[in-house]
């Protein structure tokens, strides 16, 4: 019979070898080229121009499949946090943390129809940049008055409303795009005023007041241009008296006359004659 150190030891040879957890959680980097490794520990401020773009850009991919993956499950609350950040990239105001006017009218109209589609299409146009703009001008806002009753109506002057597209006012998502999840403020930066213009520049909407058409003299409605009406005292002249004159025909030249010499009698000049007796 086997004894039992013998056992023990035939237990102990077979047993796997135990790793330290410090050893066991280290990377291994052998296969990791040198210029490989030594960008990896380069700064992003001492990366070139294309190293750090191209970061960005998997970064914002990243962000955008986010977006889509919480408003597909229904993340109200993830995916308004996610829309601000890609607004705020999108505009290069992400360091800032806000958007102003300025900044809202040079936003990217792939980026905004991508974000707006990626709303509207998952509430069933309950939420969205262009549910937010309709309300706006079904109120025909112009005011901070008119921001206040925007406010109320998609429900930013109370308790938000992460839920569920039953629950929340129409419009109520997404929030003004800040830091770090966004901001129930309508009239900060000019957000309300400037998003509609910016989506109906960018063709998303269209514009539920758009300038009249101007009448021509003879009847015809010809589409309204935003160039200025000339004043009647500048309009153009007929052609008849836009038409240069023409130049005086010259006479021919004249011979030079000879000035009379008055006639002279000789008995204007000579004394009279004395008889003799």
């Amino acid at each position: 019979m086997m004894s039992l150190a013998l056992i023990t030891a035939a237990l102990l040879a077979g047993a796997p070898e135990e790793r330290s957890p410090q050893r066991a959680a280290m990377p291994n980097i052998s296969n990791i080229s040198a210029p490989h490794r030594a960008l990896e520990a380069r700064s992003f401020e001492e990366r070139s121009f294309e190293e750090r773009s191209f970061e960005e850009v998997a970064i914002a991919i990243t962000e955008r499949d986010q977006l889509q993956g919480a408003l597909a499950v229904g993340e109200w609350e993830e995916a308004n946090r996610l829309t601000s950040i890609i607004l705020l990239k999108a505009a290069k105001q992400y360091s800032r943390g806000y958007l102003i006017a300025k900044d809202i009218r040079t936003l990217p109209c792939q980026t905004l129809e991508d974000v707006d589609y990626w709303w509207t299409s998952t509430s069933n146009g309950h939420f969205g940049l262009s549910a937010q703009a309709s309300l706006w001008h079904q109120i025909k806002g112009k005011t901070f008055q008119d921001v206040t009753q925007f406010e109320t109506r998609i429900g930013w002057l109370g308790p938000l409303d992460f839920i569920s597209t039953v629950t929340a006012p129409k419009g109520h998502l997404p929030l003004r795009p800040a830091k770090p999840k966004g901001l129930a403020d309508a009239w900060g930066g000019g957000w309300i005023q400037e998003m509609p213009r910016r989506l109906i520049a960018c063709g998303l909407m269209e514009d539920p007041n758009p300038p009249a058409p101007v009448i021509s003299p003879l009847g015809k409605k010809q589409p309204a241009s935003s160039t200025p009406t000339r004043s009647p005292q500048n309009k153009p002249q007929n052609n008849s008296q836009n038409k240069p004159k023409s130049k005086p025909k010259s006479k021919p030249p004249t011979q030079p006359t000879k000035p009379k010499v008055p006639e002279v009698r000789l008995r204007d000049i000579l004394p009279p004659l004395q008889r003799s007796n």
